[in-house]
């Protein structure tokens, strides 16, 4: 009983947190739209949106955690909770009359969809939990690398921690060059899972160069990185800019599709994005667009909980300076209700993923933290093992971006932490 006491207080506590964090959204948006003069009704209302995007989300990733497993709760939970809230923020001016421009009026107009929320997101957290003890047993982990082809430095690396048995799979860059290679060294490793990593951002096409000018630089080279395709994907469908490049990027994606199984007859096509671009909407359009004979029987899913623990400060530090946590935030948005969509097709992908916030730098902390945060849905840590002395390569000219991450020692790093894991 006392446990139970003690759970349902540091439970609450943490609600707590998260709902004075909520509530200083909402009052300030609420006091700000005032200031400049907005009717209350919209200024409340504006103020609890902001305030709910923020609770959706740590509620489910922090208050909760426990229940959820660190997945956001269903969305037909954030729509209840929307319509209940909206209904509440713009009928409550209302019933408080002229009180609702005091003091009390305010703290009541901002506290009441916080109580509201409190029993709507106790109930999500409930389903949540029952939802995850109907569903099967997770998987083990499975210790993937990416940019396979990328230079013959790069393959052994990779091939060598696949043969101690310290990855299940790689991704393939089909344009590198050290692709060719790598296909004649996977040939003899039939056991080593390959996917297809669609670059799109460095590197020489796979298409004619001459039917898709719009996606390469003045050096020929493949430029249509994360930021710019989230742009492009912003602009209306009928918009000529982005019809050509859509028109352009379906030639390319299909070009290394066909890349991939001529090197690869005997392999499924399983897909995943270098700098994760096959989650942009852009991107994930063409996806959806494929020939029945080139649709992937598997795409890479970035469901990454939140590590809260385990971490040492100084990765975490890290981590910020490289804006891990707006990544993650990001590519959490855009991962939003892909697996779902998956599933429907009748694709296949990973329940869980590491890989995003401490993108680059894998240690043994970061492995830790991720068998803890996994083990109930299993899932892939992504690593991107090599020997950290490919800064002057002339090969990887055309990989300006890749060049740059692959002379860091942390290759070197992460190559000897997976390695570790076989011992």
């Amino acid at each position: 009983m006392a446990v139970g006491v003690r759970a349902k207080l540091a439970e609450l506590m943490r609600y707590g947190g998260v709902g004075v964090l909520a509530a200083a959204i909402h009052a300030l948006v609420l006091l700000g739209g005032e200031w400049l003069g907005w009717p209350l009704a919209l200024a409340n209302l504006l103020g609890f949106l902001l305030a709910s995007v923020w609770g959706y989300l740590a509620h489910a990733l922090f208050t909760f955690r426990e229940h959820t497993g660190g997945s956001t709760f269903p969305r037909r939970w954030l729509l209840i909770q929307t319509s209940l809230n909206v209904l509440v923020s713009l009928l409550l001016p209302g019933w408080l009359g002229a009180w609702a421009r005091s003091a009390g009026g305010t703290l009541v107009m901002v506290f009441t969809p916080t109580a509201i929320n409190y029993v709507i997101w106790s109930l999500a957290a409930r389903h949540s939990r029952a939802r995850r003890d109907r569903s099967p047993a997770a998987g083990p982990l499975q210790f993937h690398a990416d940019d396979l082809g990328l230079h013959p430095a790069v393959n052994a690396t990779i091939l060598e921690l696949c043969d101690a048995g310290a990855l299940d799979s790689a991704s393939v860059l089909v344009a590198g060059p050290a692709a060719a290679a790598a296909a004649e060294a996977c040939a003899r490793r039939p056991n080593l899972e390959l996917a297809l990593h669609l670059c799109l951002s460095e590197g020489p096409p796979a298409a004619d160069p001459a039917r898709i000018p719009a996606l390469l630089d003045d050096r020929g080279r493949l430029a249509l990185g994360f930021g710019r395709l989230l742009l492009l994907g912003c602009l209306p469908p009928w918009c000529p800019p982005r019809r050509r490049i859509e028109a352009q990027l379906a030639l390319e994606l299909q070009a290394q599709i066909q890349r991939f199984q001529e090197l690869f007859p005997t392999r499924p096509l399983r897909l995943d994005g270098h700098q994760h671009v096959h989650l942009t909407p852009l991107v994930w359009r063409q996806l959806r667009q494929l020939p029945p004979h080139q649709r992937p029987v598997w795409i890479r899913s970035l469901r990454e909980p939140w590590p809260w623990r385990g971490i040492p400060l100084a990765l975490w530090w890290q981590g910020w300076l490289g804006l891990g946590p707006i990544k993650w935030l990001l590519l959490r948005l855009l991962n939003s209700g892909r697996a779902d969509e998956l599933a429907r097709r009748g694709i296949a992908t990973n329940a869980g993923f590491c890989g995003v916030l401490f993108t680059g730098r894998i240690d043994a902390a970061v492995i830790a933290a991720a068998q803890r945060q996994l083990r109930r849905c299993g899932g892939v840590v992504l690593a991107h093992p090599a020997d950290g002395s490919l800064a002057e390569v002339a090969e990887l000219e055309a990989y300006p971006l890749s060049r740059r991450f692959y002379a860091s020692p942390w290759r070197a790093r992460e190559a000897e932490v997976l390695m570790r894991r076989t011992r």
